[in-house]
């Protein structure tokens, strides 16, 4: 009984990949491009800490810029988030300690209409990437300076130093290749290629659900040329390539739903219950010692226990750090203190075991201290 189901299952997850494979442009989901209701769009950008984020507002569609990669060593992309603060006069300072917030409001009239579809596509190599296919018509004389962006967020975002994020921007991309006259239809695509999605942290295939688009523009009428608004904007859950849109998947039975399902609640249900476990762990410079480190430690959700400390060279640490127990839910800080100021950055890895999940390990990285400290006695 076992072995007919299991064949069959095997081949309702064969033959679609099959067939897809033949297609020199494979669609693997697709979904009508889908207006905002929001009351418009507020841009963040996130203090390096991570500190004093402002409350998530249920009536706007956030964008999170992260700018501070090259300072914390984030597998974060941050050059969308420059060049963006760039094009919006924003200074933005990696000692600030606020989020630095923009708000735009959607116009209360229509100004101009863009259709179309999003979808996400593959080439002959089978790289994923997402096509914008759109229609945009000027219902007035624009500006020139009328540009239109594709947005790719993250929901949630993980760096791999556990920071979190919400909404992050992973990728963006301007287009100013439409006509802005008034009643003048322009068609076109607008491509995130796979290249692109791959340098911004983004597999599409091996992750393609917890991913949000927006399309929005900026511009002015014809007669406002130095001013830059949000004059429209759709946003929408990017379709998931779990769908079934092609014309050789639509048959695929019920069958292969409720096992993906299944299959589907389980991991995420086992990956949101060790994240809830995993300790939160951060360093910072002590600003009254030289050589010293702060550490504030979190448990999760399961008592867990630090078993060695271990420093990069040349670093070296002077004495032992800790060796801590927390409960979970339980906070604490320690010292860790080193012989002697060095050029480089401090990599520390903390090995600790968690309750019920076993041996781990946490990574901190800290820049040079601010200022040359002195050598310690041993």
């Amino acid at each position: 009984m076992h072995r007919p189901l299991l064949c069959l299952v095997l081949t309702l997850l064969v033959l679609p990949g099959a067939f897809a494979a033949e297609q020199p442009w494979a669609i693997h989901a697709t979904d009508e491009l889908q207006p905002s209701t929001a009351d418009g769009l507020e841009e963040v950008y996130v203090a390096s800490s991570l500190d004093n984020l402002p409350e998530a507002n249920d009536d706007m569609v956030r964008w999170t810029w992260w700018s501070w990669s090259d300072e914390t060593g984030s597998s974060w992309p941050d050059d969308d988030a420059l060049y963006r603060a760039s094009s919006r006069n924003l200074s933005v300072k990696a000692n600030q300690t606020d989020s630095t917030v923009e708000m735009h409001a959607l116009p209360t009239t229509s100004i101009l209409e863009v259709t179309g579809e999003v979808k996400v596509v593959s080439a002959e190599d089978g790289a994923r990437m997402v096509a914008f296919d759109l229609e945009v018509m000027p219902l007035l004389n624009l500006s020139n300076h009328t540009i239109l962006y594709v947005v790719l967020t993250e929901d949630r975002a993980i760096d791999q130093h556990q920071r979190q994020a919400n909404h992050l921007v992973r990728e963006l991309r301007p287009e100013v290749g439409f006509s802005v006259k008034a009643n003048n239809a322009t068609s076109f695509v607008s491509m995130l290629p796979a290249d692109h999605l791959e340098a911004a942290g983004v597999d599409l295939m091996g992750v393609p659900t917890g991913w949000s688009y927006t399309v929005a523009v900026f511009g002015a009428g014809a007669d406002e040329d130095n001013q830059s608004r949000l004059l429209w904007m759709a946003h929408g859950m990017l379709p998931s390539t779990q769908q079934d849109v092609s014309a050789t998947q639509t048959w695929t039975p019920l069958l292969l739903t409720a096992v993906t399902a299944v299959i589907a609640v389980s991991i995420l249900g086992a990956l949101r219950q060790r994240e809830q476990a995993i300790p939160h762990l951060q360093a910072t410079w002590s600003t009254e010692e030289p050589l010293q480190v702060q550490v504030r430690i979190r448990a999760g959700t399961q008592s867990f226990r630090i078993t060695a400390w271990t420093v990069s060279e040349p670093w070296q640490f002077k004495g032992r750090p800790s060796k801590l127990e927390l409960k979970a839910g339980a906070q604490t800080h320690t010292t860790v203190m080193f012989r002697e100021a060095m050029a480089q950055d401090v990599h520390i890895d903390v090995a600790i075991e968690i309750e019920d999940f076993g041996a781990w390990k946490q990574h901190l990285w800290l820049g040079a201290p601010p200022s040359e400290g002195t050598n310690s006695s041993q």
